[in-house]
């Protein structure tokens, strides 16, 4: 085989374990925003168009990403490493917004989770979304 064939080969197997460890995150990070709030995450986005909470997981989701996305290119090629990393700082960057929006639910006056499951369009959401952004910051910058 070819070194240029060996080489695509060899990076379609990474992109396919890479992907497979960011899908696990993601799923993950779907599941413990689904435990912060009451309800049926799945159905009040998809059957209840609740927007609120739609934007709450979208940025959860992006915080996510960008952790996986920078343990990745800071992988330097190594697979190993860069899985592991993926997988590590991933899971951190979930547990830590998970925490971050019952912190944001303790600061806030009322039942955030209940705020955003009935997408009355409320603005501590926003504070929720870019403290999720920010947290998935924190958490890729710290990779090394």
């Amino acid at each position: 085989m070819s070194d240029t064939l060996s080489d695509l080969v060899n990076g379609i197997g990474a992109g396919a374990a890479y992907s497979a460890v960011g899908l696990l995150v993601l799923i993950a990070g779907f599941a413990v925003l689904d435990l912060a709030t009451p309800g049926n995450l799945r159905d009040q986005i998809w059957k209840d168009r609740n927007r609120d909470l739609t934007a709450v997981a979208a940025s959860g989701l992006f915080a996510n990403a960008t952790t996986i996305v920078v343990a990745i290119l800071s992988s330097n090629d190594e697979l190993e490493k860069g899985l592991v990393d993926a997988a590590g700082y991933g899971l951190l960057g979930v547990l830590l917004i998970g925490i971050v929006f019952k912190v944001v639910d303790w600061l806030t006056p009322g039942d955030l989770g209940a705020m955003v499951a009935h997408d009355d369009h409320h603005p501590a959401v926003w504070i929720t979304v870019v403290s999720h952004i920010a947290v998935g910051a924190i958490v890729a910058a710290s990779i090394s």
